[in-house]
């Protein structure tokens, strides 16, 4: 089993979608696809599931004990677990990243969202866990904002972390589809290539991450 935390300090960052999009995509690949909402205040990734059908696969965890439930989902057979965090609440931050084999790090283009990032970074590397920056809601006709932010990640990632190559474009798609419990590749057909690109670069990440702690 992969557990996957998509975690970031900063509310906005869009953890939510990047978590949803990852788990509808996964669930394409794998029977067994689980979610957890840590971010009850607002329920958002518990209200698109809801949207959704309060489908099996992925389906939605009911939180008792992180470290628990990630081991009952490992027993049952789970493939793929991933965790929505909150903002700002970092004891909750943490618990997710020392359960996960993969911390990916939603980030905006802008200066303010990467200095947000420290928080999350330090935690990774508190507790040895590999961790990947991806950039969102990219707006394509600011690439020079994007090389920018790109060069400043390249710096912040080491040591312990990655940026991905892949990106998540400011698109209606994201957003709309949440609201009716759907992920944009459902509901976009021209995302189909990036969202499959971004679920590939996660996957073998997450997948060399247990590898190589396999061999130690």
């Amino acid at each position: 089993m992969k557990t996957i935390a998509i975690a970031s300090a900063k509310g906005g960052s869009c953890k939510t979608t990047c978590t949803a999009t990852l788990a509808a995509r996964a669930a394409m690949d794998s029977s067994r696809v689980a979610i957890l909402d840590l971010n009850q205040d607002q329920g958002n990734l518990s209200d698109w599931w809801t949207l959704r059908g309060r489908p099996k696969n992925p389906t939605l965890i009911d939180l008792e004990d992180i470290s628990e439930d990630i081991e009952a989902l490992r027993e049952s057979g789970c493939e793929w677990v991933f965790i929505d965090t909150p903002p700002l609440e970092v004891r909750l931050i943490e618990q997710a990243i020392a359960v996960a084999d993969l911390v990916v790090i939603p980030v905006r283009t802008s200066f303010l969202d990467i200095n947000a990032t420290d928080a999350v970074t330090s935690l990774c590397r508190r507790h040895r866990k590999l961790f990947a920056f991806l950039l969102a809601a990219v707006d394509v006709k600011m690439p020079k904002l994007t090389e920018q932010a790109m060069h400043m990640l390249l710096r912040m990632a080491k040591p312990g972390g990655r940026v991905m190559t892949s990106r998540m474009s400011y698109r209606q798609g994201y957003i709309q589809s949440l609201a009716v419990g759907r992920a944009a590749h459902e509901t976009e057909k021209t995302l189909v290539g990036e969202i499959d690109s971004i679920w590939a670069e996660v996957r073998q990440l997450a997948e060399s991450r247990r590898a190589s702690e396999a061999a130690q």
